[in-house]
């Protein structure tokens, strides 16, 4: 069956190939050219493939060898095929192997040869990946369900065949492809490259291989909004090392869609629920679909939505304060034997998306959060955690943080620990979604209070954001102020002292664990530079089908040339300034005693400024005015 699919979606994708290339001047043999990185499994084929200047390149995995590198091309077609560049010459037969580096002095970065076939030559440049595994996504239906299409809308899914091969050849996984589709939502909608979600026939481990880890779903991330490409993958590392529950297992991959190269992307596991690799709690989706399966009620959900308070008795208008919504008529699936409350994975959320969210809850301040599983919300559960989410934002908002009404303090309903930690990774990377999108709280069936996490969407963090204004960024990209102290919850929080009390010692520069932990991310030898070298050879050529140079995504320090190299090391210096202006500035803080400058206060100072200089400029005029009235009658 694999074969069979593999060779009908091979001889598809490069149909697809030719008609997408078909518009260059001349066609020749380099539209037949082909490599396998494994030439036992047909989907790992690779096609040359135009650039964005009309260059043509062929971009090939880890495990390619040049000295000894086997091209595939239609013989009946072409013949007497060589390959020339700087050193001479050499016939290229279809399927047998020559060695490419022979006509070069040293290694090069970009290989430009010179294809030869029935007398007529083209260009091609060769480029080399290194050190990271790769990925071959090969579409059943590549002519009408093939990548162009995923990538035109998040609700079109496609099907097909995936390998996952090694930097050094081995074959991890092989076998039919159940899902592809789009995810995200700004990288989605604003990006060329797009962000996956890919859903494996049978489950695995694709980075760790640990068979009791396996999962079918896995997340495929462009970093498309930050040309470093290594946020993502830096966070969740600090995530692990300050034992942010749930964080996600990564690395970087070179990805490969119908045969065409796709750029370096980040391997992911998905945020959900999921024994117990993910989220290790009760999945309260499986037990809703188990107690409702072939009913009418959840194959045809009808939505209401409720006030809180009164546990789903009295409607309310849809995404009003206080309110939830949960789908009409389902049975309410039985608790765990010995548990008094179900397990839930929650997401906050910026209104104009919950609209499109089916079930979730609107808190009294007005704060969207949807429930990520369950995704339908029965009237129980929905009161349930609506309510106890109000008892907790309630305490936050509260003098010292005590709700007088439950006699409970804001830790007895989230973990202290995750979410001083939590806050922290989205203040450290000055986070423009943090406490308002992509921030994650989950509730175990066994436990009685929330925990905070896992961290999860990096991109636009430390200096870059998308579609700033000029003076906004120019703020934003200061390492210094604060950027998350206004958001929801997190107003409330820098108001306890306890609270500020335990941000205070993470950020201690000595006994610190959030403190020395980010700083093991710096240095020679630290994680940012230790991924950056990792994927050198694999940025070199994903900034050759993707633009660097891009102000959207792209952060340099002043002066300096826009260069991979020159974007980590803003990063890196980003990281390291605003660490410890972050430890400085709360070390300062004793009791009461404490200061929150932010973004936003100094954006308003600024504008107050340059209110006070036009109004003292309009002074200045009409004194003058008068000044020359007084001197006409001297």
């Amino acid at each position: 069956m694999k074969k069979f699919l593999s060779v009908i979606a091979v001889a598809f994708a490069l149909a697809v190939c030719l008609a997408v290339t078909s518009f260059a001047a001349n066609t020749g043999i380099y539209q037949s050219l082909s490599f396998y990185a494994n030439a036992e499994d047909d989907s790992t084929v690779i096609y040359t493939q135009t650039t964005k200047d009309g260059t043509r390149y062929l971009f090939l995995p880890s495990n390619a060898d040049l000295a000894a590198l086997t091209l595939y091309y239609d013989s009946n077609t072409y013949t007497d095929v060589a390959v020339s560049a700087e050193k001479g010459s050499v016939a290229v037969i279809s399927g047998q192997a020559f060695d490419l580096t022979a006509l070069f002095d040293g290694q090069q970065v970009e290989y430009k040869i010179t294809l030869t076939a029935n007398g007529e030559s083209s260009s091609v440049t060769v480029m080399k990946s290194a050190n990271i595994r790769s990925m071959y996504i090969v579409s059943e239906d590549p002519v009408n369900h093939g990548r162009p299409w995923v990538d035109t809308s998040k609700s079109n899914e496609a099907s097909g065949y995936i390998s996952y091969i090694g930097a050094d050849g081995e074959i991890i996984y092989s076998n039919d492809l159940d899902e592809i589709k789009g995810r995200g939502n700004s990288t989605f909608m604003y990006w060329e490259k797009k962000p996956y979600q890919i859903k494996l026939a049978k489950k695995a481990d694709l980075i760790g291989g640990n068979d009791d880890e396996a999962d079918k779903k896995w997340i495929l991330l462009a970093n498309a909004a930050e040309s470093t490409l290594i946020h993502n993958s830096a966070i969740f590392s600090l995530g692990e090392a300050i034992g942010l529950p749930f964080t996600h297992q990564c690395e970087h991959i070179d990805l490969y869609y119908d045969g065409e190269y796709r750029g370096n992307y980040l391997l992911t596991e998905k945020t959900e629920v999921s024994s117990p690799n993910r989220i290790d709690i009760e999945d309260l989706d499986e037990l809703i679909e188990d107690a409702n399966k072939d009913t009418e009620a959840y194959d045809n959900p009808t939505v209401i939505t409720a006030t809180t308070a009164s546990a789903g008795e009295e409607t309310a208008p849809v995404a009003s304060n206080g309110s939830y919504k949960y789908v009409a008529d389902l049975v309410e699936p039985a608790l765990k034997e010995g548990a008094s409350h179900h397990g839930y994975l929650l997401e906050l959320e910026i209104t104009d998306r919950y609209g499109d969210e089916l079930t979730g809850f609107v808190t009294n301040r007005g704060q969207c959060v949807v429930t990520k599983n369950p995704e339908y919300l029965t009237k129980e559960t929905g009161a349930y955690i609506s309510s106890l989410w109000q008892e907790f934002e309630d305490a936050v908002y509260s003098e010292n943080g005590y709700n007088a009404a439950t006699g409970k303090y804001y830790y007895e309903y989230c973990d202290l620990e995750s979410l001083v930690n939590i806050y922290l990774v989205q203040e450290l990377s000055k986070n423009g979604d943090g406490f308002r999108s992509s921030t994650f709280f989950y509730l175990d069936e066994d436990s009685d209070i929330m925990y905070a996490g896992p961290a999860w969407d990096f991109d636009l963090t430390f200096g870059v954001l998308y579609e700033a204004t000029e003076d906004y960024a120019r703020i934003y990209r200061n390492p210094e102020n604060f950027k998350v102290a206004t958001r929801y919850l997190v107003e409330g929080l820098l108001k306890i002292e306890s609270f500020r009390d335990a941000v205070k010692a993470q950020l201690d520069k000595t006994n610190g664990e959030f403190y020395n932990a980010a700083m093991a991310l710096l240095g020679e030898d630290g994680v940012i530079n230790q991924q950056a070298a990792k994927i050198d050879a694999s940025q070199k050529m994903n900034y050759k089908i993707w633009d660097i140079n891009n102000p959207k995504s792209t952060a340099v320090a002043d002066g300096a040339e826009v260069t991979y190299a020159n974007t980590v090391a803003y990063f890196s210096d980003f990281l390291e300034t605003r660490l410890n202006w972050l430890s400085d500035t709360t070390s300062a803080w004793e009791g009461d005693n404490y200061t929150i400058v932010t973004d936003d206060d100094v954006l308003n100072e600024e504008e107050q400024s340059i209110i006070l200089q036009f109004i003292q400029k309009i002074i200045d005029f009409f004194r003058s005015i008068i000044e020359w009235f007084a001197s006409l009658f001297k």
